[in-house]
């Protein structure tokens, strides 16, 4: 026993410093402040801008009723200069400076553009430089496509339409890029409506402007027929450069995300959670009660919840447009109320990722290529804190981009990356390479064997402890009076056996086979014997009822059944008395009866046999 107890409390303490030498909590932070990219050399301008053709325009403008403007042009610029050159530029309004997220270059393979924005002002517009990869030479020709998100460009009205309020959003804008360099050959601008509006009023210029499929604005150069090419800065377009387009929609409005707390867990065991608190703001006009957004399609396991628990009505549509993603949709007045103007709304999304996807192994050396933008949203995000925490990571081999700060939490390593005016153009990929601790992969297991082998222990124990105490109740002597018990069963045996006697002898006389008087000789004699053993059986039954409980309910259950014995006798008596008297209906009738009280005497007699006999084991 003293063997058994030391090897359990030996196995306690031992996971007990396992687990306490594995949860550390001291977070020490260690910062590594990014490091500022130097300037390209090379910088944007008019020099031989004149020898620069732009040979192709193709402009995407998409409008959401959410208030962010996003633009895709695919340009296709032509060399015509004597001399190589490094780099473009591309122009905004400087009224849309400030509204402007986000900018960014993608080359012919999709690789991403050098950009510098330098606030070189040329005119009433803002140059951005874009650099090539590698120099244009001379009559040689490049593809690049530039992506840039407004917030601020979209404005919202009441209006009185067809007598009911309606909600308006109002567009205007650059009908195409404003570059400083002369266009010709396809020039075409596709304006795409938000999902579920209705056009109310577009502009017109030249024959352009057709309106396709009832959600698609197409303003072709090509459609007009006194201008075949643009100069720089739409200079020839004049007043018409810019387009104006209004829509009806009565159930969406201008969504912003205030903020946007992500964590990323990456676990060796291979599992990827994604967690986002997320709060969000009604800036528009009207009452919101659909939420949206898109997830990657091979995230499984989605939850959306708030402090007060789950969220109903929330739904997993797969994305028409992007076969990568699919859509989660949030009904809030399913068992939330909608968003009114100016209200906020906070809550939490949770999905896993497949590691397969993200990871890649190289014995105990792992990597992982994500993007932190994993859900999409179609509204603004002022400010999203992600933070990529790696559990069982030894070291960090190699990071694509440096975080804003790096903690150290034991075997944790916790990345936080910060992020500003997220538009839903952006992507943001990092790729991590970090060697796994083999200790801490194999901690966890040895410390879930050694408490579910204490646990084990402790229950055998427990159960062996149990049984030990059962037996040992088994084998304790209560104190008996067994003397006490030997005369009480003996003057009840006596008492029944004289009770016998009489009933005996009174069916006797009734079948005339013995003498009226001999039977009133032994009633009395009987009688006189009965009340002497009811007073001598009493001390006994006193000290039985006051032994233990057992004892006090076996005697008083013997009462019982004598009380039951003289009201069934009494019962015999009164239905003879009444027989005889002519009060029964019929003899069968007293027959039956009759047999069912003597059946009943018999039935108690043996009742009673058996408690004296179970008062008597206990003398064995």
């Amino acid at each position: 026993m003293r063997r058994k107890s030391f090897f359990i409390i030996f196995i306690g303490l031992l996971s007990a410093m396992i687990v306490f030498s594995a949860i550390q909590d001291n977070f020490s932070p260690n910062y590594q402040h990014q490091f500022s990219v130097e300037d390209p050399q090379l910088s944007g301008n008019l020099e031989g801008a004149d020898n620069i053709l732009v040979v192709e325009i193709i402009r995407t403008t998409n409008l959401s009723t959410y208030g962010l403007v996003s633009i895709k042009d695919r340009l296709t610029i032509l060399n015509n200069n004597n001399n190589p050159i490094s780099s473009i530029l591309f122009g905004i309004k400087i009224e849309d400076s400030n509204n402007l997220i986000y900018f960014n270059a993608f080359g012919e393979t999709g690789n991403t553009l050098s950009i510098e924005r330098s606030n070189e002002i040329m005119d009433v517009f803002e140059m951005i430089t874009i650099y090539l990869d590698v120099p244009l030479l001379p009559s040689q020709e490049v593809t690049l496509t530039v992506l840039h998100s407004y917030t601020n460009l979209i404005s919202y009205e009441l209006a009185f339409i067809d007598n009911e309020v309606t909600q308006l959003l109002v567009f205007q804008g650059p009908l195409f890029p404003l570059l400083p360099y002369t266009s010709k050959g396809v020039i075409r601008g596709n304006y795409l409506l938000p999902v579920g509006s209705t056009l109310d009023f577009h502009k017109q210029i030249g024959g352009m402007g057709i309106l396709v499929g009832g959600s698609n604005i197409v303003y072709d150069l090509g459609a007009n027929l006194e201008i075949n090419h643009l100069e720089p800065f739409l200079v020839n377009l004049g007043e018409h450069n810019e387009t104006y387009i209004s829509v009806k929609d009565r159930f969406t409005s201008k969504l912003e995300i205030e903020k946007i707390d992500k964590d990323i867990y990456i676990s060796p065991w291979g599992t990827i959670k994604n967690v986002e608190e997320i709060t969000i703001e009604n800036v528009g006009i009207i009452e919101v009660g659909l939420l949206s957004m898109k997830i990657p399609i091979d995230a499984i396991n989605v939850k959306v919840y708030d402090d007060l628990g789950e969220i109903l009505g929330v739904s997993l549509i797969e994305s028409i447009d992007e076969v990568s993603t699919k859509s989660v949709s949030i009904q809030l007045y399913q068992n939330r109320v909608s968003l009114t103007p100016t209200s906020k709304f906070k809550f939490y999304l949770e999905y896993y990722l497949p590691p397969e996807g993200y990871t890649s192994f190289n014995w105990l050396q792992q990597s992982i290529s994500i993007n932190l933008l994993t859900t999409k949203y179609e509204y603004l995000i002022y400010e999203q804190n992600t933070n990529v925490i790696i559990e069982g990571c030894g070291r960090i081999d190699y990071m694509s981009s440096l975080p804003e700060a790096l903690h150290n939490s034991g075997n944790t390593k916790v990345l936080v990356f910060s992020l500003e005016n997220v538009s839903p153009l952006e992507k943001k990929y990092v790729l991590l390479t970090y060697t796994i601790d083999l200790f801490e992969i194999l901690i966890r297991p040895v410390v879930f064997i050694m408490i579910i082998a204490l646990l084990s222990s402790l229950f055998v124990l427990a159960i062996k402890t149990l049984k030990r105490e059962e037996q040992v109740s088994i084998f304790k002597k209560d104190f008996i009076p067994v003397s006490e018990i030997r005369e009480f069963c003996s003057l009840y045996e006596e008492r029944n056996a004289l009770v016998l006697e009489i009933r005996k002898a009174e069916s006797e006389t009734k079948r005339k086979k013995l003498a009226k008087k001999t039977y009133k000789n032994l009633l009395s004699k009987n009688t006189i014997k009965i009340d002497q053993i009811k007073d001598e059986i009493l001390p006994f039954k006193k000290i039985l009822m006051e032994t233990n409980e057992t004892f006090s309910n076996i005697v008083k259950r013997l009462d019982v059944l004598d009380a039951e014995r003289i009201s069934i006798s009494d019962s015999l008596n009164l239905l003879e008395a009444r027989y005889k008297r002519g009060k029964l209906p019929s003899k069968a009738a007293y027959q039956k009866l009759s047999d069912d009280f003597f059946n009943r005497q018999k039935k108690l007699d043996r009742t009673i046999d058996k408690y004296i006999q179970q008062l008597r084991s206990y003398l064995l």
